[in-house]
């Protein structure tokens, strides 16, 4: 395999047939320490596979229902797990504005009172993005609609790439490369500056009233 395309091949034909740690190896050459699959028995199927090396794969497997196509579809997200946490759960990745400047996407958890929205509205949402500003440029993609991101919780965080379907221009995307970047992200974020200014965000939700987080 040299091209996400590659890959995308290699994980449909995994996702068409019983999928076990022992196809994992064979499929993608990575020790598989975890596979979750939901939604088997429906049109569409999701897959999540952890590797003992610390990268991931979530799949979007979808079972054809169209006469005229002789194969299902899937599309995929190439992850690498961090150690980064957030008491707020958030998504956040670079986008490109038509002449080329990069801003920041951020999707956050929806609160369960207004309380809790206000916080996230006031405080929190321009607290992360005033983090990330500096750098967001550095998780630019590798063609002109494809990106990296970052998804953290309270229990899990990882650096992602852009999904990736039978239809993307970043197919063409050389696997190598793709990883490279994943571990550059991940040493980035591991600045103590970054991880400093992170840390202190969720210091300062903490010491809030404990009424403002009593339904989460």
């Amino acid at each position: 395999m040299e091209t996400m395309g590659d890959l995308l091949e290699r994980i449909c034909e995994f996702a068409s047939h019983e999928m076990t740690r022992e196809g994992a190896k064979k499929a993608f050459g990575w020790n598989a320490y975890s596979i979750d699959v939901k939604n088997r028995e429906n049109d569409e199927s999701y897959i999540f596979i952890k590797f003992e090396n610390g990268y991931t794969l979530f799949v979007r497997y979808y079972l054809s229902l169209d006469p005229t196509e002789s194969k299902d579809s899937c599309e995929f997200t190439l992850g690498l797990q961090t150690d980064m946490r957030s008491r707020i759960r958030y998504d956040i990745h670079y986008a490109g504005y038509i002449h080329g400047q990069g801003y920041i996407r951020l999707r956050v958890q929806e609160m369960k009172n207004r309380m809790q929205q206000m916080v996230l509205e006031e405080f929190y949402i321009p607290a992360l993005k005033a983090i990330y500003k500096p750098i967001i440029i550095q998780f630019k993609g590798l063609y002109s609609r494809d990106f990296f991101g970052v998804e953290a919780d309270s229990v899990y965080g990882e650096i992602f790439y852009a999904p990736v379907s039978s239809r993307s221009e970043h197919k063409e995307a050389r696997i190598g490369e793709v990883v490279g970047r994943l571990n550059e992200l991940d040493l980035l974020l591991k600045q103590p500056q970054i991880k400093h200014d992170l840390a202190e965000l969720d210091l300062q939700l903490s010491l809030l009233p404990s009424t403002v987080w009593s339904d989460l």
